[in-house]
């Protein structure tokens, strides 16, 4: 079910919008930006729709400043404001949402926009390559990988080499890795690194997966695996699959 957040400070509005698109969506609302940010930090979200005069600042602003944040790119957004000169409308599509509505409006017509922006939405997404692990998700066509519990995605903020890292092991779900293999894949077999510094690169990304750290396995005497099951009896052989 799709997630849409209302960014609007009059609560009545909020309700007819809710109520013009039905029960099929699920929503959240924030009645000024401050509320909005949170909200957004949050993840899971597939429409926002934004209102320009708001308590605490302006949604141009606004939208202009959250193009720079991880957990929002990718994410269309519909303005719906009574702001309507020719000049804001331009300014609107032009810091790139993917509709400008203007109040007041008619709700079928907005119902039917936000279902055909939410149907390029998903389209998109399908072409995009997804691999979803446990409560992983990494993103191969925009690199990067978040942690997903409930409504909330977050993400992880790897470097390339980390996403790159992470990406060998969940594309090989359960399968062993020698560290002379991760070499060969990750760095190619002219480069040279130590056992250990090939542990402190993983290391680091474990850390940096915090709670799902525990994913990346360390296989007594062999190398390391990724299993979302659980991670005792790691020191158990398992057959290393050479390529």
């Amino acid at each position: 079910m799709h997630k849409i957040l209302i960014v609007e400070d009059d609560s009545d509005l909020k309700d007819l919008i809710t109520h013009t698109l039905g029960p099929a969506y699920n929503y959240s609302w924030a009645a000024d930006l401050k509320s909005a940010q949170q909200e957004i930090s949050k993840g899971a979200l597939d429409l926002i729709i934004l209102d320009v005069h708001l308590p605490d600042g302006n949604g141009f602003q606004f939208f202009s400043y959250l193009l720079n944040d991880s957990n929002f790119q990718h994410i269309p957004v519909i303005f719906l404001t009574a702001t309507d000169s020719l000049s804001d409308k331009v300014l609107g599509l032009s810091l790139g949402a993917e509709d400008y509505i203007t109040k007041p409006f008619q709700p079928a017509e907005l119902k039917a926009r936000i279902e055909m922006r939410l149907k390029k939405y998903d389209q998109l997404r399908k072409r995009e390559q997804i691999i979803r692990s446990g409560q992983l998700e990494l993103n191969l066509t925009s690199q990067k990988a978040y942690s997903v519990v409930g409504n909330e995605k977050v993400n992880l903020a790897l470097t390339a080499l980390e996403t790159k890292l992470l990406a060998l092991f969940m594309s090989n779900d359960d399968q062993v890795f020698a560290r002379s293999q991760i070499l060969d894949k990750i760095w190619g077999s002219n480069t040279f690194l130590s056992d250990r510094g090939i542990d402190s690169h993983v290391y680091s990304l474990r850390k940096k997966m915090g709670a799902h750290g525990s994913y990346i396995q360390s296989v007594y005497g062999e190398g390391y695996r990724f299993s979302t099951k659980d991670a005792i009896g790691l020191k158990k052989q398992t057959k290393i699959k050479e390529k």
